[in-house]
């Protein structure tokens, strides 16, 4: 099995591929059954795992596992941690592990980008965000690959 860390994941990502994979993948005849949401509770630790499988014909199905700690961020760590595992469909064996919060990122906002490039004018060249975290600037970047972007205003309750 194959082991992607969190730099080889984003090195291995732009929107330039991104986009154009989730226009096929949204095409696609998946099976995406309903995400596992569970409470983890360990001690005084509280969280939520969230476990999310999908497969299709291609051959290989694949499982997200997002772990959701608020409390961790009191001990200076993130306060959520995500893997994707991939797997052969046909005999069950691991392929790959990847950083699945970087993959999650990348899939966000190049889901807002493709959405924009099917809804937006194609002249479009100022872009409004609407919150400042931490994919504000992914979103910038993804709709940048399909519009003529110039101008990117961010509206937040933090940053105005």
């Amino acid at each position: 099995m194959r082991l992607i860390d969190t730099d080889q994941t984003r090195n291995a990502l732009s929107f330039d591929t991104v986009i154009p994979a989730l226009r096929d993948a949204f095409r696609e005849d998946a099976t995406v059954p309903a995400r596992h949401v569970h409470a983890i509770q360990s001690g005084n630790a509280h969280g939520t795992s969230l476990i999310m499988p999908a497969w299709s014909e291609r051959g290989y199905f694949g499982v997200k596992i997002i772990n959701i700690f608020p409390e961790n961020t009191h001990q200076g760590l993130p306060g959520l941690h995500a893997t994707y595992n991939l797997y052969s469909a046909t005999t069950g064996v691991p392929v790959a592990q990847v950083d699945g919060d970087i993959v999650t990122v990348y899939r966000t906002a190049g889901a807002a980008a493709l959405g924009a490039d099917y809804l937006a004018r194609a002249d479009a060249h100022t872009l409004l965000i609407v919150g400042s975290g931490r994919i504000a600037g992914l979103v910038a970047q993804a709709m940048r690959t399909v519009r003529p972007i110039q101008r990117v205003l961010v509206r937040s309750e933090e940053h105005t």
